[in-house]
């Protein structure tokens, strides 16, 4: 098990592949994905809870502040991919720029 005392302790593979799935489904449901992992592991796992609602509102930002261009949708997914890499490796460091800690 990885482990991670910043703030939130100990991850299980479970966790990892919840949180891992909550960026990767922004690509298939963007906001819906992520907002569906969590309401179905917020009560089960503060990590996935943390992780699904960095992608949830990582993706409001995105859609509102325009994945209508190819640079920023570019961006917008490199950074998702980013994110569901430290989701996997059990990381707490907040995902994603500018969101801070959204879900602590």
């Amino acid at each position: 098990m990885s482990t991670d005392l910043t703030w939130g302790g100990e991850t299980t593979p479970e966790d990892r592949t919840f949180a891992l799935a909550a960026h990767l489904l922004a690509f298939i449901a963007p906001i819906i994905g992520p907002l569906i992992v969590y309401f179905i592991k917020k009560d089960g796992s503060r990590f996935v809870a943390y992780h699904a609602l960095q992608a949830t509102v990582f993706q409001l930002i995105a859609y509102i502040i325009g994945g209508a261009t190819c640079g920023i949708g570019l961006l917008l997914m490199i950074l998702s991919i980013l994110a569901a890499m430290k989701a996997n490796k059990g990381e707490w460091d907040d995902p994603y720029p500018l969101i801070g800690s959204v879900g602590r």
